[in-house]
C-alpha cells in the first residue's frame, strides 16, 4: 500500500510541480543536519525540487533524499510520522495529515485568525474564499404607460464582469489527487 503523502509527492511530480513538506524535526527518527534541527525544530519547510539530483527513495517507513543546507549536501530522512504537510510549492494546495501535527503548531494555528482546519486525518488545504460582494437595494421606478399587449419574456442577462473574472479563476484550479 502506498503511504498517502507518497501519492501526493508522485501526483505532484506527475503534474510538473513541485512538492513542499512542512516536517517535524524534532522527531527521533528524522535525519537531519543538527544545525536544521534546532533552527527549524517542528517547523522544517523542504521543497523536493525535482530540478536538484534529490536521490528521493520511498521506503515502508518513510522517505530519504539529498538535500542542500547552506550548500552542503546531506542524506536526510524522514519517517512518515514526521510529515504533516504536503502542498504544491507554488498553489499551497495539497494534504494535512491532523495525527501528524505536532502539539506546539496546533497550538499556534489555534492562535491565529482564521485557524486552519486539523479535523481529519487528511484534509485538503483550500485557499482562503474571496469576500462577497455588497448588496444594495434598488428602487422601482415609475414605468411608462405600456401597451396592451401581452408581456414579452424578460431578456436573458448578460455575463456581469464579475461572471468572466469567476470563470476565469475557476479555470486556473487544478486538482490534485491525494490518492489514499
Amino acid at each position: 500500500m502506498v503511504h498517502p503523502v507518497q501519492s501526493v509527492i508522485e501526483s505532484l511530480y506527475a503534474a510538473g510541480r513541485c512538492p513542499r513538506l512542512h516536517v517535524d524535526a524534532t522527531h527521533a527518527s528524522v535525519t537531519v543536519p543538527d544545525f536544521i534541527r534546532q533552527q527549524w525544530r517542528e517547523r522544517l519547510i523542504i521543497d523536493l525540487d525535482a530540478s536538484y539530483p534529490l536521490d528521493l527513495v520511498f521506503g515502508e517507513s518513510g522517505l530519504a533524499a539529498d538535500l542542500s543546507f547552506g550548500g552542503q549536501v546531506t542524506r536526510c530522512s524522514f519517517p512518515w510520522e514526521a510529515i504533516y504537510i504536503v502542498t504544491d510549492r507554488s498553489t499551497g494546495r495539497g494534504i494535512v495529515l491532523d495525527r501528524h501535527v505536532p502539539e506546539s503548531v496546533k497550538r499556534q494555528a489555534a492562535g491565529q485568525q482564521p485557524a486552519p482546519a486539523f479535523d481529519n486525518a487528511i484534509t485538503k488545504v483550500e485557499p482562503p474564499a474571496e469576500p462577497k460582494p455588497e448588496l444594495r437595494r434598488v428602487e422601482a421606478e415609475p414605468a411608462e404607460e405600456a401597451p396592451a399587449v401581452a408581456e414579452a419574456a424578460p431578456p436573458a442577462a448578460a455575463p456581469s464582469p464579475s461572471d468572466d473574472q469567476a470563470k476565469k479563476r475557476r479555470a486556473a484550479f487544478r486538482v490534485i489527487d491525494g490518492g489514499g
